[in-house]
């Protein structure tokens, strides 16, 4: 069994590879793997990620410690705020 990597695009229901690497066997059978990248949740998800690591990173906040006291503190606003809107 020989695995190969490349990428290619579906064009019409048809498969079309884009700058085979390799020289591809002809006449032969194959087993075919097809992962669509779709564009949407997983990309707003990733930029929002981004974003706010750099949102972190300029208030001053460098590790996993100071971000779990800043969601604490949050927490806290947000509970007093809550308790005093419910009052």
């Amino acid at each position: 069994m020989e695995i190969l990597h490349t990428k290619g695009r579906m064009k019409k229901g048809q498969l079309i590879l884009e700058n085979s690497q390799y020289n591809l066997p002809t006449d032969t059978e194959v087993e075919v793997i097809i992962i669509v990248k779709k564009e949407g949740k997983q990309d707003d998800f990733d930029n929002a990620r981004q974003e706010m690591q750099l949102a972190f990173k300029n208030a001053g906040i460098t590790n996993r410690e100071e971000i779990l006291n800043l969601i604490k503190e949050v927490k806290q606003e947000l509970f007093k705020e809550r308790n005093i809107i419910e009052q």
